[in-house]
């Protein structure tokens, strides 16, 4: 079906079989979602490198070395952040374990 675009600068999206990307329902399901063992690894490494940002900012501003004060803040809101949202995917997948573990068949 071709739309007729609204202005000569826009143009209409092309299907994925015009543009030659079609995919086997299978091959396209496995890359579509991640595994948890990947979101829980990059909420992990997250944590770790907000975390390693922090304890640079806290020394660099003990030797007098970073003046904005805005900047470390900024940090350590952004490693609050890492670490709520780490608890918050370990909490739901012990809540899905609890909740499966009580399942009886």
């Amino acid at each position: 079906m071709f739309i007729v675009p609204l202005s000569p600068t826009i143009t209409p999206l092309n299907t994925p079989a015009q543009l030659g990307l079609e995919k086997t329902a299978a091959a396209s399901e496995d890359n579509s979602q991640p595994s948890f063992k990947d979101v829980f690894k990059e909420a992990y490494d997250a944590v770790t490198e907000t975390q390693r940002v922090t304890q640079e900012d806290s020394v660099k501003l003990v030797m007098g070395e970073i003046d904005d004060l805005h900047t470390i803040n900024l940090n350590a809101k952004k490693a609050q952040m890492a670490v709520q949202t780490f608890v918050a995917i370990k909490n739901t997948a012990v809540d899905a374990y609890k909740e499966l573990m009580g399942i009886s068949l």
